[in-house]
């Protein structure tokens, strides 16, 4: 059990670690595809079929589409906000529209 979580984290720092590299060296838009890669979906998909089966990962990935919602407000709040108030502010502002929408959608199902 332990072993699997070590590797989720290893997958997880892995990304990070790859896109912070790219993008502080002026590839951004290919630190952009790898921070996009759907490798933590398909470990997550699979996980959870392995822990409960395909009756869990058809309702997981109706929840990752409506979540998309405020992923998309969260990510144009930084892009548009960052050049005009700075990057803590915008991340902050971001943040908070995702955490609103993302309550009001969460209230709602």
């Amino acid at each position: 059990m332990g072993l699997k979580y070590l590797c989720y984290f290893l997958i997880g720092g892995t990304i990070v670690s790859a896109v912070t590299y790219y993008a502080s060296h002026s590839r951004t838009i290919f630190a952009a595809f790898i921070a996009n890669l759907p490798v933590m979906t398909v470990i997550t998909f699979l996980m959870i079929y392995r822990e409960a089966g395909e009756a869990a990962v058809v309702p997981y990935a109706k929840g990752l589409l409506i979540m998309l919602v405020p992923w998309l407000l969260y990510i144009f709040t930084v892009l548009f906000m960052t050049p005009r108030i700075g990057i803590v502010p915008s991340l902050l502002s971001g943040l908070t529209f995702y955490l609103a929408i993302a309550y009001l959608i969460l209230k709602r199902f």
